[in-house]
């Protein structure tokens, strides 16, 4: 797990300066903070921050009166974030670097509300889920949002064009990706009062013109890293009509992702489990 962590904040540390000119990401986060409907004071995790497209909202929902801890294992994501909390002058949110599955210094009942934009996909569901139930106090919120299995489509062709080149990538939206998976999650996890909540993104064109570099960078497609650089060449360029073909062919298809954003409970009365 300990190299599975430091290929994922490598892989962030690499995109990190490009990932906030990403037009989804930021509508994306906005939509599942607004869902989660904080309150001023709260005491809020963000778990897997990032360049903190969610913890920037979510700070200006707690207010001043409020906390926000942003976790996330990339350095440079969160130095990104530090320039834009900077930049909004927000002196109640504190970043750390660190696994936001496994917080053993942060103690029980600490937060009222977890929240994981975009980025649970990258951790083990399972642990995630146990540790911010822990983390929260009787009655607390948890929420993530997480994309269908086989979205967004880019991704998808992304996949199906290097299994020309004999690689077959991993979906990694296909474990949390149906309202059926986020329920049995949750519940597996202890918390109970779920809802999942279907929803889309539009992708921009400026969202397009990256596709090849998040997708080349994504953690769950490090095989395509070790092609040689022949071969890298000709998935791109395989890639890149395949992407032009799609946009002639059906544009709106090719920009709209299917999300989910999906809640539950801590039960009162239940500190620890």
């Amino acid at each position: 797990m300990v190299d599975d962590l430091r290929t994922i904040a490598a892989s962030f540390d690499q995109r990190a300066a490009r990932y906030s000119t990403v037009d989804w990401h930021r509508d994306y986060a906005r939509r599942f903070v607004e869902l989660a409907s904080l309150e001023p004071g709260q005491r809020v995790l963000d778990a897997g921050a990032g360049t903190g497209f969610a913890t920037i909202e979510i700070a200006r929902r707690v207010g001043a009166t409020g906390k926000v801890l942003a976790v996330d294992v990339s350095a440079g994501m969160l130095a990104q974030l530090r320039i834009a909390i900077d930049a909004a002058s927000f002196s109640h949110v504190e970043l750390l670097q660190d696994d936001a599955t496994n917080l053993p210094k942060l103690a029980d009942s600490t937060f009222d509300v977890v929240l994981c934009s975009s980025a649970l996909l990258y951790m083990s569901a399972d642990a995630a889920l146990r540790e911010w139930h822990r983390l929260l106090s009787p009655g607390g919120i948890v929420g993530f949002s997480t994309m269908c299995a086989d979205s967004p489509p880019p991704g998808r062709m992304f996949r199906e064009c290097a299994s020309a080149f004999g690689l077959a990538l991993e979906d990694a939206s296909a474990a949390l990706g149906s309202e059926e998976r986020c329920r049995e999650a949750l519940h597996s996890a202890g918390f109970a009062e779920v809802t999942v909540i279907p929803g889309e993104i539009q992708l921009s064109p400026s969202d397009l013109l990256v596709a090849w570099e998040s997708n080349f960078r994504a953690a769950a497609h490090a095989p395509v890293r070790g092609l040689s650089q022949e071969k890298q060449n000709s998935l791109r360029e395989r890639y890149e009509a395949a992407l032009q073909d799609a946009l002639v062919a059906d544009a709106a298809a090719l920009t709209t992702g299917d999300v989910l954003f999906a809640f539950a409970r801590k039960s009162p009365g239940n500190p620890s489990r």
